[in-house]
């Protein structure tokens, strides 16, 4: 074999480690931390959008108890 195969298939050396680094970033995990975020406005906005219509609809019968009350108040007084 040629020496230069044999440089070639040693192991190489590792770097040192600083044991007081912090973790090195790894994309998979922002991946999923993107997916959870996404999903979770997602959720959030469909909250938002129900409690909305039923502020709507709250609004509403609100409106129409007040017109209404109104109304059988002023046939009372005359």
């Amino acid at each position: 074999m040629h020496p230069k195969m044999l440089k070639a298939m040693r192991a190489k050396k590792k770097r040192p480690v600083d044991p007081n680094a912090p973790p090195r970033p790894n994309l998979l995990t922002h991946e999923k931390r993107l997916k959870d975020m996404q999903a979770s406005n997602e959720t959030a906005q469909q909250t938002i959008q129900q409690l909305q219509q039923r502020i709507q609809r709250l609004e509403a019968k609100l409106n129409y108890q007040t017109n209404y009350l109104q109304a059988l108040h002023s046939k009372l007084q005359k």
